[in-house]
């Protein structure tokens, strides 16, 4: 016979998300000094978006066991996501003291530091996730984007490729490359770049936006506009470069109507 956490987690693995929930509740009932149902639940809460409930499962998981690096890991992000930064940054910091070699906690307190601001910090969080994952692949990508945000374009460019290396199959990592190559003047190698990023997503909004403002500005309408076409043509509507892209299209359309 199954116990309520199996039968919580085939409920879950069926998507029926009430009755896996339900469970969990009964297993925490049957057995209140097990963190396992709390834990289970936070994490289903938060998939499915209901991140103030996922708060409160990891609160009472939290409570049961407070030397748990994992739990503290999964309500930083839920506080992460609920924009409360300096509370999230506390649940890395306790997971880090729980473990030290954490590199998902470092990864993500970096995360938090980088979007507010304190650059210094995140580079630290960031390069202390990668010696202790040498493949995570994501730090290289954020560690990157900050790099390039400082203006250190060289370093940028040695962290993407590297992202590039440790992390195969993600578009973005090209993207955000090409886009230091643009920064440096790099043209040729920046429209490879993001050629390179759209092989592995052909509808990248980001990649096929910047591509092709690119070919614009180096003279190659046409390539340009075939590629905000794609672009208008299959992202969402309310999607920012979208809008740009319609934009920039009409521009360059009523300059060619100008000229005949």
């Amino acid at each position: 016979m199954e116990s309520h956490i199996e039968s919580g987690i085939r409920l879950e693995n069926e998507r029926h998300y009430k009755e896996a929930i339900a469970e969990y509740d009964k297993a925490a009932l049957e057995d209140p000094k097990k963190k396992e149902p709390y834990i289970l639940k936070g994490n289903l809460l938060e998939e499915v978006g209901d991140y103030l409930n996922a708060l409160h499962a990891f609160n009472r998981a939290i409570l049961l066991d407070n030397q748990d690096a994992e739990v503290f890991c999964s309500r930083g992000d839920v506080l992460a996501t609920l924009e409360r930064y300096p509370e999230a940054i506390n649940d890395f910091s306790q997971a880090i003291s729980i473990n030290k070699e954490d590199s998902y906690a470092y990864y993500n307190r970096g995360l938090i530091y980088a979007k507010t601001n304190q650059s210094d910090k995140a580079l630290k969080d960031f390069t202390s996730a990668i010696s202790l994952d040498p493949n995570y692949g994501s730090a290289f990508n954020n560690r990157g984007l900050l790099y390039h945000k400082l203006g250190n374009y060289q370093l940028a460019i040695a962290d993407f490729t590297e992202a590039i290396n440790v992390r195969k199959g993600f578009a973005c990592s090209f993207t955000h490359r090409g886009r230091v190559q643009e920064a440096l003047g790099n043209s040729d190698l920046a429209i490879a770049d993001y050629t390179l990023a759209l092989e592995i997503n052909p509808t990248d909004v980001t990649a096929l936006f910047f591509r092709g403002a690119l070919y614009i500005s180096t003279n190659k309408k046409d390539e340009g506009l075939k590629d905000f076409e794609l672009l208008i043509n299959t992202a969402p509507k309310d999607n920012h470069y979208r809008s740009l892209a319609l934009k920039l299209k009409k521009q360059n359309l009523d300059k060619k109507s100008r000229n005949f």
